[in-house]
């Protein structure tokens, strides 16, 4: 009887609460959905597209034409897209590198106790809260010929004997331009950082200084463990952004002089707009993916063996 009885009061149970879970995913799916949607339009999709053209051969306003991989074919003899990768990776590699050190300097300074702290973080996150075009354009102020305040400072002090062609040398063009990368990009490393060095406990500092280690043991040991996951978060991040930004190159050097500066957005820029070829514009933009998504799967790898540890 009380075998009866349980099951006669466990199948409502079980029904209502299966009534309740079903209108909770449903109203679930309709949240998400705007936002899926978005996605799609926004991402999804334009990838797709991009994947498609770049087996075709596709002027603006003209008829399409399926080709294969010849577009890829043309690149790879191409003596300005070799030139465009090698710079692609220089501009990365070095911008996101920089941004890293400089970032996680300036964080472990502004965790310190310091007089006009507040102040000195407030400065150091306007260049990242400024416009990346308003940034470019005071940077090409700052970098001209003839009238750029950073020839005539350092002709002043004596520090050079006639004024640099900082965007017009092809020796230091590309170098000139990570400069403004890794000064626009410091900031949001630096906040990042420090949130990550205020979430690590005291009492770990505390017990390294206990057991007699240095300043530098107790960076090694505990603060580059503890941020760890935001190391590999940011990084990714900004590397994915800096391979494909295209203001700074373009406002401030149009990829010259003679390609020195190219990089493959502003390649799949001028060929897709100016050249008028889509498909193969398609394809420059795409090169670099490969090398992003290993990146991407090889960081997202790490980060989940460190949750599982």
């Amino acid at each position: 009887m009380a075998t009866h009885a349980t099951a006669r009061l466990g199948s409502p149970q079980r029904f209502t609460l299966k009534r309740v879970l079903g209108r909770d995913y449903a109203l679930a799916y309709w949240m998400i959905a705007p936002s899926v949607l978005v996605l799609f339009g926004l991402i999804a999709f334009p990838f797709i597209r991009a994947i498609m053209l770049a087996f075709y051969s596709q002027p603006i306003g003209g008829e399409g034409r399926f080709i294969g991989l010849e577009n890829y074919r043309t690149l790879f003899h191409d003596r300005i897209w070799w030139l465009s990768f090698k710079n692609t990776l220089i501009y990365t590699i070095f911008g996101v590198g920089f941004k890293t050190a400089v970032g996680l300097a300036f964080a472990l300074i502004l965790h310190q106790e310091l007089r006009g702290r507040t102040i000195l973080r407030a400065l150091l996150f306007v260049p990242w809260s400024v416009p990346i075009v308003v940034d470019a354009f005071v940077w090409r102020w700052i970098y001209n010929d003839l009238n750029g305040i950073l020839n005539f400072v350092l002709y002043k002090l004596h520090l050079i004997n006639e004024y640099v062609l900082w965007t017009s040398d092809p020796k230091i063009v590309l170098w000139a331009i990570i400069v403004v990368v890794v000064w626009q990009g410091t900031p949001f490393y630096m906040m990042n950082f420090l949130a990550g060095l205020q979430s690590i406990p005291d009492e770990l500092y505390e017990a390294a200084e206990i057991d007699g280690a240095s300043t530098f043991q107790s960076f090694r040991h505990v603060t580059l463990p503890g941020l760890k996951s935001v190391l590999i978060v940011v990084t990714l991040l900004s590397t994915i952004w800096t391979s494909n930004e295209l203001q700074f190159v373009y406002i401030l050097s149009s990829g010259g002089p003679a390609h020195m500066s190219e990089i493959f957005p502003t390649l799949a820029f001028f060929t897709s707009i100016l050249g008028r070829e889509l498909g193969l514009g398609a394809a420059v933009a795409l090169s670099f993916f490969p090398l992003l998504a290993s990146l991407i799967v090889l960081g997202g790898r790490v980060l989940l063996r460190g949750a599982e540890e």
